[in-house]
């Protein structure tokens, strides 16, 4: 009698088990790029390895359908790739003056934080988006920006996700090198610290389609401009960023099942100073 008790007990517990897994499976969509779960990915391509993680700091209850998460994101991790001249200072030439050197290298590595809530009932939400990169003429540089986010069923297959964002730019405060060093050390405009060059607006969508219950694509593409400041997207010569104000993105997933997937990436953009990119990925929710 108690070995049949306990059978049955054992039995029990690993349905409710493969249950709450169901459960929780159901509640994952890895295709949804405003889905919150926890999760960590690894990526190779033309631009050298990347790493994200993400992480469900809230998730939906009973009487609520709100969900909260983070994800860090590193690209390049390890520096891979041909790299940009970097500004280094004004030196005094015989025969033309003052002129710019670039005895250094912008990094190509750069990270990227990212908040968002997001309601599962309405599909609505918001987000903070934070990317932290190295420039050619300003050398590190943070662009922070937030907005919301809507979700819109075009049908069961397809889904539009509309993004809005606004920030600035920060970036390191380089008056110290575009003066000539005497200016630079007696003059009252010399300074050290940082800057906020630009507030900018950013407008994004998402579309995916699911083909299957194993394969799904992704397009997203954003345009960025500046509210006020230095040009978003004009040259360093004309006082600019020089930075691309279009962005364009596919990935063609693989979901091996509801917590796995592997994604081929291609991305684009108007720069005249990067190359189109791809890589391979590789996720895994848990």
């Amino acid at each position: 009698m108690k070995k049949h008790l306990l059978s049955v007990a054992v039995v029990a517990s690993m349905t409710c088990g493969f249950s709450a897994m169901a459960a929780d499976d159901a509640d994952i969509d890895m295709s949804n790029p405003t889905d919150v779960y926890t999760s960590l990915g690894a990526s190779y391509g033309s631009e050298g390895a990347n790493f994200k993680a993400q992480l469900m700091l809230s998730e939906k209850t009973a009487t609520s359908g709100q969900k909260t998460g983070v994800i860090f994101e590193a690209k390049n991790i390890f520096n891979e790739g041909d790299k940009t001249p970097q500004f280094t200072g004004m030196v005094a030439h015989p025969d033309y003056g003052m002129i710019p050197t670039f005895n250094d290298e912008t990094s190509k590595r750069s990270y990227r934080m990212r908040y968002g809530t997001i309601n599962t009932t309405n599909g609505t939400g918001w987000s903070i988006d934070a990317i932290l990169a190295d420039h050619p003429f300003y050398g590190n540089m943070a662009v922070i920006q937030a907005g919301p986010v809507m979700t819109i069923p075009v049908t069961d297959s397809f889904y539009i996700w509309p993004i809005l964002y606004a920030g600035a730019v920060v970036v390191e405060d380089n008056m110290s090198q575009i003066l000539p060093p005497d200016m630079a050390a007696s003059t009252a405009v010399s300074s050290s610290g940082i800057d906020v060059p630009s507030l900018i607006l950013t407008g994004m969508v998402y579309a995916r389609y699911a083909f299957n219950d194993h394969w799904w694509t992704l397009v997203s593409a954003s345009y960025t401009d500046e509210i006020q400041g230095k040009g978003w997207s004009d040259d360093i010569m004309d006082g600019g960023l020089q930075m691309a104000s279009f962005n364009g993105e596919i990935s063609v997933a693989y979901q091996m099942n509801k917590r796995q997937n592997i994604r081929v990436n291609f991305k684009t953009d108007n720069s005249d100073s990067t190359d189109d990119s791809y890589w391979i990925e590789y996720n895994h929710a848990f």
